[in-house]
């Protein structure tokens, strides 16, 4: 065993680059993840961000999956904790490592309510500490394109969106909160929403406005794309009843 954690190290050393991705914490986290089998260690970047770094993986049964690391050093811990403390599921102290891990955890519950409701975001798979595992969204080994660089069937894209948005609030009672085409990706013309971190339950205090700014930043990006969406026609839409 020790051997192969000495493995897995040197592995990691190839990726010495991205600095304050790998502390000691995430690096225990990350082992822990492969002895309980759910990954065979990282295989290569996806996105290097300020508050998150995406790895792809391999399982035991050479499946793709992606691992989202919540950075610990270089997190924006009150943009976080501006979030994190109207969500009445979560007791948040102001303790940055324990925002950081409440933080995954939150991700990966949302995920999970998402995913149970139908709706279209990576299937959640495990999270251990600030380490998250999710479905790859992609083909081979190439991960799906963000809605931003991806300029056709934008119409039948945002109708697919919408619907994806309705079991969203109406089934998994939940807002986003932080949406945009930069955290949208597009398989096989059909939109995933991503980067769940940030929604929250539809009942929560400032749940109408940040729908209302999600919405806003949505329509925005498809009506610079030559759509004509009104913001209140899509909000009305969003909240009726008799979701399929």
């Amino acid at each position: 065993m020790e051997e192969d954690f000495n493995k897995f190290q040197k592995r990691l050393q190839e990726f010495k680059v991205y600095k304050n991705v790998f502390d000691s914490s995430t690096i225990n986290a990350l082992w822990s993840l492969i002895t309980k089998g759910r990954m065979e260690g990282l295989e290569s970047p996806i996105k290097i961000g300020k508050e998150s770094n995406i790895f792809s993986a391999l399982t035991k049964q050479n499946e793709r999956i992606a691992v989202k690391i919540h950075r610990i050093i270089a997190a924006e811990f009150n943009k976080m904790y501006y979030y994190l403390a109207p969500d009445r599921r979560f007791r948040v102290m102001k303790n940055k490592r324990q925002i950081v891990l409440t933080w995954a955890r939150r991700e990966f519950i949302n995920l999970k309510k998402a995913w149970q409701a139908n709706v279209a975001v990576p299937k959640p798979i495990a999270v251990d500490e600030n380490v998250l595992l999710m479905e790859f969204i992609g083909s081979d080994s190439v991960p799906s394109p963000l809605l931003k660089n991806y300029p056709k069937n934008l119409d039948r894209i945002f109708e697919n969106l919408l619907e994806n948005l309705k079991k969203l609030y109406q089934k998994a009672n939940l807002v986003h909160g932080d949406l945009s085409e930069y955290n949208i990706l597009v398989k096989d013309d059909k939109p995933v929403i991503i980067d769940l971190s940030h929604a929250i339950p539809k009942i929560s205090p400032n749940a109408d406005e940040l729908l209302r700014r999600d919405i806003k930043n949505t329509c925005a990006f498809f009506n610079r794309h030559g759509l004509k969406l009104d913001e209140e026609d899509i909000l009305k839409r969003i909240k009726k009843e008799n979701t399929k």
